[in-house]
């Protein structure tokens, strides 16, 4: 059986709202239906239809908010002004209200219809625009690569014509300095042919000298007539060098006589070309010479050497791209019983890094300067480093106790309570423990930060037990008694806090106040209290109480060290969640009070501390604002 539900309204002359206990029914099984003139909210088994007044926004123009256990409808108006009532009157015709409804729901059909093509479009149209991104990306980067190739190329070619450039420079020079050394060219026919003299023998110096003048020697005279050798008859222009292009006579100077003309003969009489050794250079040289060719030589290349090593591997097969993953899983499950593989361990300097007493030393250097993360490391490595298969060291288990407190201090308590109840457990079963303070000294430290751990996280009754533990062992400590009688009080205010929020989940609104109400009157700087009766108030519809829970509780939040109960460290995703919640209660409260300009200031400072990421939330924020603003600009202040 369907049964009719309860609802409230309230209008302005843009705005009309509905508001609709749910009935402890989750927002998921809410089914809401609007369309220009028509409302439906089925929830459970209850039902809401309302044939409204006057017409409304559709689509955009209407939004639903579950907050707090009651369903906010807002719906824009088409046409600004007040309606004096929500739906039709009782005297319209049945016909009548059945056809407008059914227009409103054919209209609505055919705008679903319209946005459903919108958005198809839309999805083709980015498709298509994200495939000619694609090409013109891929197209760059061919690009790219040619000019990298065509760059590369004429890099190429410039090196190589500079490395010719230089060997010519360094052959013309190589030439130039060998001053002494006759350089032959090609020969030309000489017009006249006359006797040359024999070249005389080669000096001590290895340097050959001829002489020009004529020798009045008879042996010579003989000699100089029986030659067949002619001799081209020296040219007008003098030169430095004796041989010019024209002073060696050819075959073609005389053809007639044909002759041979042997290279050696003209160099030296005394030297048969048919037993002279092909290997002896015949280049001249003076000693200037040999000392420039000395100076030319480049030093000896340096020797370098250069050690490649292989990747350890734990594994002695090769590795294989297919198996990474496997192998990675293996080491993860087994790193426990693979601490003391030298492969595991190769960030150890020393075996001084291996010894978990030096391990402690170190992350006790590290707590006591601050550096908690690094002693969280050292601790970590002096607990893994002890021998699984025998009993617990000192040091491997007073590393474990002192993580716990590393973890407490940089906001972790969950990890700090797991550490601790292994500390707890391994001290246990170990019989010969020589700890600093005893035992009885080990487990207080053990309980003391696990109850605080708890605290954090809000499990005050636990947290209780853990202090009364540690009172029990150490009775004559003042300070841990005050604790101990703090974590008491805690604990009933938390359980009256929880038994508000029951009440209030249940849509006892009246008996979640007054159970808020006593929470705080005996601890008020349980924030959480606070913050939960702020919005107790603004359901209940007393908006400056709420807005003065909201102020007491922004305050506490932005005070470190002023609260009382579970809250979020700060920096934290919670923490800015609730500040945004307390925010906007604020806001909301405001405008139900006609304090548009102040509620819209808050909306946007709970704008700006929503992450990009959070989408939705962010549309629904800027949403309201605009709404707000409307109203400023409407002539409401």
């Amino acid at each position: 059986m369907v049964l009719t539900g309860d609802y409230s309204w309230t209008e302005t002359k843009t705005l009309v709202k509905v508001l609709i206990p749910l009935h402890n029914t989750s927002a998921k099984a809410t089914d809401i239906l609007t369309t220009s003139n028509f409302l439906k909210v089925s929830y459970g088994g209850w039902l809401v239809a309302l044939d409204l007044f006057g017409e409304v926004v559709d689509g955009k123009g209407s939004k639903a908010v579950v907050k707090d256990g009651v369903l906010t409808v807002k719906m824009t108006k088409k046409t600004k002004g007040l309606w004096g009532q929500l739906t039709v009157g009782e005297d319209k015709p049945k016909d009548w209200v059945e056809e407008r409804r059914r227009a409103g729901m054919e209209e609505r059909e055919k705008r679903v219809a319209d946005m459903e093509e919108k958005a198809r479009d839309k999805a083709i149209e980015e498709e298509r625009m994200a495939l000619k991104k694609q090409m013109a990306l891929e197209q760059k980067e061919r690009q790219d690569i040619d000019d990298l190739k065509e760059e590369e190329k004429l890099k190429a070619e410039e090196e190589v014509y500079q490395t010719f450039a230089d060997l010519e420079r360094q052959e013309a020079e190589k030439n130039s300095k060998k001053k002494g050394f006759p350089i032959v060219k090609a020969l030309a026919p000489a017009p006249a042919v006359v006797s040359a003299p024999a070249p005389e023998k080669k000096t001590k110096k290895k340097k050959k000298k001829y002489e020009d003048d004529d020798s009045d020697d008879d042996s010579d005279e003989e000699n100089r007539q029986g030659s067949a050798v002619p001799a081209p008859i020296p040219s007008s222009s003098t030169s430095s060098s004796i041989w010019e292009s024209n002073e060696i006579p050819t075959v073609e100077s005389n053809p007639e006589d044909g002759f041979d003309l042997d290279r050696d003969a003209l160099l030296d009489d005394d030297i048969d070309s048919e037993t002279e050794d092909p290997e002896v250079d015949d280049t001249i040289y003076d000693n200037e010479d040999l000392d420039d060719l000395d100076k030319q030589l480049p030093p000896p290349r340096q020797s370098a050497h250069a050690t490649f090593k292989y990747t350890p591997r734990l594994f002695k097969t090769p590795m294989r791209e297919s198996t990474v993953n496997q192998e990675k899983d293996f080491i993860a499950k087994n790193r426990p019983h693979l601490h003391n593989h030298g492969l595991l361990n190769k960030d150890a300097l020393d075996i001084s890094e291996t010894d978990p007493v030096w391990l402690k030393g170190k992350g006790d250097d590290f707590f006591r300067s601050g550096d908690f993360r690094s002693a969280i490391n050292a601790y970590s490595s002096a607990f893994e480093s002890h021998d699984k298969k025998s009993e617990i060291s000192k040091a491997a288990l007073s590393a474990l106790a002192n993580r716990a407190a590393c973890y407490l201090k940089i906001g972790e308590p969950a990890r700090t309570i797991a550490d601790v109840d292994d500390a707890l457990r391994l001290s246990s079963n170990a019989q010969n423990l020589d700890l600093p303070g005893g035992l009885n000294g080990f487990w207080l430290k053990c309980f003391v930060r696990r109850g605080t751990a708890r605290c954090q996280l809000g499990d005050f009754d636990n947290s209780r037990d853990d202090y009364k533990r540690a009172y029990d062992l150490d009775n004559t400590n003042e300070g841990l008694k005050e604790d101990y009688e703090k974590m008491k009080e805690l604990a009933e205010v938390s359980n009256l806090k929880k038994s508000a929020d029951t009440c209030f989940g249940e849509g006892k609104i009246d008996g979640a106040i007054d159970l808020y109400s006593r929470a705080i009157e005996r601890d008020q700087r349980f924030v959480s209290a606070v913050s939960n009766r702020a919005g107790a108030l603004l359901a209940k519809g007393m908006y400056e109480d709420c807005i003065a829970d909201c102020d007491s509780a922004l305050n506490m939040l932005a005070n470190l060290g002023s609260t009382s109960g579970p809250v979020p460290p700060p920096g934290s995703e919670k923490r800015r969640d609730w500040v945004i919640r307390t925010v906007c209660r604020r806001a909301k409260a405001k405008s139900e009070l006609g304090i548009y300009k102040d509620a819209v200031t808050d909306m946007e400072m709970a704008l700006k501390m929503v992450p990009e990421g959070r989408q939705k939330v962010r549309d629904d924020l800027e949403e309201d604002i605009e709404v707000l603003r409307g109203m400023v600009d409407g002539g409401k202040q």
